[in-house]
């Protein structure tokens, strides 16, 4: 728009309500990613049982979780889940829920690779030389298979940041959607949205630089 005034002003007068929806996004960014994390690792083990019935259940369930759009679980989850279970949850506990249990599924992919990308010969060479089974597991197999799943592992974190405006959509005050009713109450949508996008710039690209430097740093020690 040639000739827009900008004027960033109003974006300080809100400065505590942003701050406000800044906290509670991060709480859902914490959250989220422990839950995500946690049942990943669980959905990996099971996917690796020696029972098909298990290993074939957990793979249809990462599946069905990867192929299933985040909104879309999102709204089934707020609307479904108090009507299938007789529970009510809150926007912000459904949000954590239905995108903890999201990223499970890619977290699940991500450690299940991991582990199934350390060579036997690898553990019998340690075996070799007089390792104990804890320093095989300190000295090669955590760091091999955290060194293989480390990108990966940062990239699914970014997404799991971005997917957090979802929770806009039912009404939870993170970011986005107080950004969203700021816009509408002063008139400024540029301003306001354009400051809510620099600050999941300025979580993002220090995060992702970060890991990159740390895999560099362990890539150059156990290489």
């Amino acid at each position: 728009m040639t000739g827009y005034d900008w004027d960033f002003a109003t974006v300080w007068q809100y400065r505590a309500l942003l701050a406000t929806a800044g906290l509670v996004t991060l709480q859902l960014i914490v959250l989220t990613m422990l839950v995500g994390i946690s049942v990943g690792f669980l959905l990996a083990l099971v996917r690796l049982a020696k029972r098909r019935i298990f290993s074939i259940s957990a793979m249809w369930l990462v599946e069905f979780l990867r192929a299933v759009p985040p909104l879309v679980l999102l709204i089934w989850v707020y609307y479904c889940i108090p009507i299938l279970l007789d529970v009510r949850l809150s926007g912000f506990q459904t949000g954590v829920l239905a995108l903890g249990i999201y990223s499970a599924a890619f977290y699940a992919e991500i450690f299940r690779a991991g582990i199934q990308s350390i060579e036997k010969g690898q553990i019998e060479a340690g075996m070799a030389v007089g390792m104990t089974n804890g320093q095989i597991m300190r000295r090669i197999v955590v760091p091999v298979a955290f060194m293989r799943i480390f990108p990966p592992f940062i990239s699914q974190g970014a997404l799991v940041i971005k997917n957090t405006v979802l929770v806009s959509a039912i009404a939870v005050g993170e970011l986005l959607y107080e950004g969203q009713r700021l816009s509408i109450h002063t008139f400024r949508p540029l301003e306001i949205l354009t400051v809510i996008a620099l600050i999941f710039i300025a979580i993002i690209m220090p995060l992702t630089l970060s890991a990159n430097a740390l895999e560099s740093r362990i890539r150059s020690r156990y290489s």
